[in-house]
């Protein structure tokens, strides 16, 4: 099972987007642009944010409407009824969203496809909670893998955030209800889990036939990366285990392996920051600046300056000395990256699908020697035929 959208008009849409900040960044004239519109055409109705906000609102009054009605008719049943009529209505809602608004009118993100989404995932995880008795672990693992579903088949950000959330707190949860040395051992485990994860998502990422899922999978992975850093951070870990596990410090007392929070508290933004300008990773380079304020704010809290003008004081100068050294490390050329980037990460190189939009803009047209012979393609590349 794939995507419920049609794929060639998602590859449209984004060389559509993309062009788009060429012609902003001056790279293209505008008739090369209409020119690219006019090979690359998607048939989504996909309006702008503002209108996709309406549209969304509308939608849940409406749909509110349509569940109070049913809620009236299965009010006076058991539970195991209403739970029920609460799966099947959800999974209703998924097979009307199906067919209906994507499949026969061509909705892609229209702030109508959200509402339902959102409709249909709180109806069937609503049912499945009931029908649990309202339990804890089953209708979490449910709600993961619903929510799952949604961001998989509809490339949703938010369900792909639900999910990836839920996840992280089944396992919470689980080495928590087992108590003892699983409780001490929970920001250990979270490092030793989502690190691997988060090297499969980026080997993930590469491969062919995930580009529709791109924004979901880069999503995971910074989620993954403020997991890791939240797992060893020392504030974070120190007032959870006070707060949940009913630690109780006396003056002088620190929690367990507390100089080894430390060091991670210190040690994963600057790995992020080393790692991301190094392989040239924009995911990582935007997390590190985000988690080294938040390492400064966890030193200050604990150990800072009475006045908070001094300490954000502070804080403000290690950021903008460390901005400004990557300024002057990145004047030059390194692996690829430099601080006059023009363009988005992806576009930070030229590939096959640049070049052939480029055939399509007049103009601007390579050369290719007579003696050099392509040997065919599947790409759909100038010049591919066969196994590319």
């Amino acid at each position: 099972m794939r995507s419920v959208y049609n794929e060639e008009w998602l590859h449209s849409l984004k060389v559509i987007k993309e062009s788009k900040t060429w012609l902003k960044s001056k790279l293209i004239s505008e008739a090369q642009f209409k020119g690219i519109s006019e090979v690359y055409k998607a048939g989504f109705y996909h309006p702008n944010f503002v209108i996709r906000i309406l549209i969304f609102i509308a939608t849940l009054l409406g749909l509110s409407g349509v569940t109070g009605v049913l809620a009236l008719i299965i009010l006076d049943t058991n539970q195991t009824v209403i739970s029920i009529g609460s799966i099947l209505y959800g999974i209703g809602s998924f097979a009307f969203l199906d067919r209906a608004i994507i499949r026969n009118s061509n909705h892609y993100k229209s702030g109508l496809t959200e509402a339902l989404i959102y409709h249909a995932c709180g109806f069937t995880i609503a049912g499945f909670v009931g029908l649990f008795d309202f339990t804890i672990l089953p209708p979490l693992f449910i709600a993961a893998l619903i929510t799952g579903y949604a961001a998989y088949r509809y490339l949703d950000l938010v369900t792909t955030t639900s999910s990836f959330l839920l996840v992280a707190y089944i396992i919470f949860h689980v080495l928590y209800e087992m108590g003892g040395i699983a409780q001490m051992i929970i920001p250990f485990v979270f490092i030793l889990v989502f690190t691997p994860a988060y090297l499969f998502i980026g080997r993930l990422r590469k491969k062919q036939g995930v580009e529709i899922w791109q924004n979901n999978l880069l999503l995971i992975e910074s989620l993954l990366l403020l997991v890791i850093y939240l797992a060893g951070n020392y504030l974070v870990v120190r007032e959870l285990t006070i707060n949940l596990m009913g630690l109780t410090l006396e003056p002088g007392q620190d929690i367990p392996f507390a100089f080894l929070f430390y060091i991670l508290t210190l040690l994963i933004p600057v790995l992020y920051l080393y790692f991301g300008i190094k392989r040239k990773k924009m995911v990582l380079i935007r997390v590190s600046l985000l988690v080294i304020a938040f390492s400064v704010f966890t030193f200050k809290y604990y150990y800072g300056f009475n006045l908070p003008e001094i300490s954000l004081t502070v804080a403000g100068i290690m950021l903008l000395g460390i901005s400004l050294m990557l300024f002057n490390y990145l004047k030059t050329i390194r692996s690829g990256f430099t601080r006059e980037n023009l363009l988005s990460e992806k576009w930070a190189s030229m590939n096959a699908e640049a070049f052939i939009i480029s055939q399509t803009m007049g103009g601007n047209q390579v050369k290719v020697d007579d003696s050099f012979q392509g040997q065919g393609g599947d790409f759909g590349g100038g010049g591919s035929s066969g196994s590319f």
